[in-house]
Parts: structure tokens; C-alpha cells; sequence
């Protein structure tokens, strides 16, 4: 058992109060109670909530917080700092879509043109050699036409085949940490894409879960609690806004991709859309 477990396990002892009290308390599983009691981190979840469970733990138990993390600070594994990097050379290949895509259209301008052509040009032809051919009445000097003649063959100019100019496919999404506002947390979301699918599932415990579409004054999708278990999906074309209570039990994802954040009590989270790339391939059109 570590030091700053028998502080933690001593203090609730003399508040006479159990695990399971604790627990109701704090909203802290059991046995990752137990676990800062004997010490043993790597039964948490993630290094980012150690800080957050000793702090919940100590306030229950009626220590100061602040002073027990400045005391027993070399006890706490640190932090890793995770940044996920944005997906590179996204631009460029949408510049060399729009290129292609003008190309096709004046490559299929041209071929509709040489196709009326070559149309023009057969009826001229057939109408020539009609009006060139001699007709003589009974004077024997001429060849009369009768009704067995054969008129001059059209040969049938090939319909041209036009190959359909492949759609850009996008890339997976890239959730970026951009800053802290105030106590909400700002995400940036690329590459643009038309529909995002945000997943919320709820494990372990109860949260009161609040969404909003077009930022934290838009249109509200969701305003209740979510239960153990229970899971929501949204499809959203916005920059999104989330606020969770007890943050802990919610994994929220958006495309697949997990959103981190370190507050497991309150968080509160602003995906914002990067409108970069739409704005620079405009320009280059």
C-alpha cells in the first residue's frame, strides 16, 4: 500500500464510512477505489484520471484536495500529453479533382461536336453521289436508275463512351486539441466532410448529457440523462457542442474517432469544422 493510499484509506476509516459509501459519493467504481487505497495505478482506466479520482476521493472524505496532490504529487504518474496530428496533403488532391473534373467536361464538349460532325458529313455524302449519278429518258446513251438500285451506304459512326469523372473520396476523420475557452474545450475537426456521425455510449454509471448543432447556442439534439448502457447516435453537419456531467462514464466518438478529454466530472467540449480546405479549394477554382 502506498502512503498517500493509508492517508486516503485512514481518512475514511475515521469518517466511519465504507467503500460502497464512498463510491455512491463520488460515482468512483469500487475497485478503482481499492486501487488508489493499495496503490496500484494500473487498474484505472487512463493516467489522465488518476488526478480526477484522488481529488473526488479526498473531497469525500473530508480532506483538502489541492494540498493532498501538492503533498503526495511524486506518487501520481504523470500525464502523457496526447495530440492527434491532422491528416497531411488533403488539399492538393482535391485541387487535382477539380482539374479532372474540367478536363472530362471539355474532352466530352469536344466529342459531341465531332459526333455531329461526322452525322453532318454522312448526309452531305449520301446527297452528292445522288445528284451525281446520269439520268437519261430512252436515248441509249445513258444508264436509266430503275427501282433495283442501291442507294449508298451509311456506315453507323460509334456512339462515343464517356467515363464518369470518379468522385474525391475523403479522408478518416482528425480530432485536434486547439485550446481552453473559458471551461470549454475546443476541438478542431478535418477534413470537411458533408455528414458526421457523433456516437455517445454511456458505461458504467449514469450522465446528464446536453448536444447542440451549430455551436452552444444552436439547435438543441439531446437535454436528459443518459443511462448505463445506453447508447446515442447523431448525424450532424454542423460544428457540435457537448456538455457531459460526469464525463467519466461517457465515451463520445465522432466518424469512430475517440474525443479525448481530461475533466471526467464536467466536460465540455466544442467540435468545430475546419472550413480551411472548402475556403482554399475555392480559391484555386
Amino acid at each position: 500500500m502506498s502512503e498517500l493510499g493509508e492517508v486516503l484509506k485512514k481518512a475514511r476509516l475515521e469518517k466511519k464510512m465504507s467503500l460502497e459509501e464512498i463510491q455512491d459519493v463520488t460515482k468512483i467504481r469500487k475497485r478503482y477505489l481499492e486501487a488508489l487505497e493499495s496503490g496500484d495505478y494500473n487498474v484505472l482506466p487512463g493516467k489522465f484520471y488518476i488526478r480526477a479520482f484522488i481529488k473526488n476521493y479526498a473531497e469525500a472524505v473530508g480532506l483538502d484536495s489541492e494540498e493532498v496532490l501538492k503533498y503526495y504529487h511524486d506518487e501520481v504518474p504523470a500525464v502523457e500529453t496526447v495530440v492527434n496530428e491532422p491528416i497531411p496533403a488533403r488539399k492538393p488532391k482535391r485541387m487535382r479533382s477539380a482539374s479532372s473534373e474540367k478536363f472530362g467536361k471539355i474532352g466530352f464538349t469536344v466529342l459531341m461536336w465531332c459526333f455531329i460532325g461526322l452525322i453532318a458529313f454522312a448526309i452531305w455524302y449520301y446527297f452528292a453521289n445522288k445528284e451525281a449519278d446520269p439520268v437519261e429518258n430512252g436515248n441509249g446513251n445513258g444508264k436509266q436508275i430503275t427501282d433495283n438500285s442501291v442507294a449508298p451506304k451509311v456506315t453507323p459512326t460509334p456512339t462515343p463512351v464517356i467515363t464518369p469523372t470518379p468522385t474525391p473520396t475523403v479522408g478518416p476523420v482528425s480530432i485536434t486539441f486547439v485550446e481552453k475557452n473559458g471551461r470549454d474545450n475546443v476541438f478542431l475537426v478535418s477534413p470537411m466532410k458533408d455528414t458526421y456521425s457523433l456516437k455517445l455510449t454511456a458505461s458504467g454509471g449514469a450522465s446528464w448529457i446536453e448536444v447542440y448543432e451549430g455551436g452552444k447556442n444552436g439547435t438543441r439534439l439531446h437535454y436528459a440523462t443518459m443511462n448505463d448502457g445506453e447508447v446515442l447516435n447523431f448525424d450532424v453537419t454542423k460544428d457540435v457542442y457537448i456538455s457531459m456531467r460526469y464525463a467519466g462514464y461517457i465515451e463520445a466518438t465522432l466518424d469512430g474517432v475517440v474525443i479525448e478529454d481530461e475533466d471526467i466530472e464536467k466536460a465540455r467540449i466544442l467540435l468545430k469544422l475546419d472550413t480551411a480546405d472548402v475556403e482554399d479549394t475555392t480559391t484555386a477554382e
